[in-house]
């Protein structure tokens, strides 16, 4: 028997959402998976339109919009 091989296509990733983000959002409830290092500024939809121009910068990484 030899090895099978085949390309697939997925939407975001081959991740499970149903099972995955319950799982992450506990792990970042209890303090063992970091997100807050990843944002680099907190946004309104008000800035919107700078935080696109901080991005396509890159002055920053990632915005989080926080109010809508």
């Amino acid at each position: 028997m030899g090895k099978q091989k085949d390309i697939r296509g997925v939407t975001m990733g081959s991740s499970n959402v149903a099972i995955d983000i319950p799982m992450y959002a506990g792990l970042y409830l209890q303090g063992r998976f970091t997100l807050d290092e990843l944002v680099s500024s907190y946004i309104g939809l008000d800035g919107i339109e700078a935080g696109y121009e901080s991005l396509r910068s890159g002055a920053v990484a990632r915005n989080l919009i926080t109010s809508f």
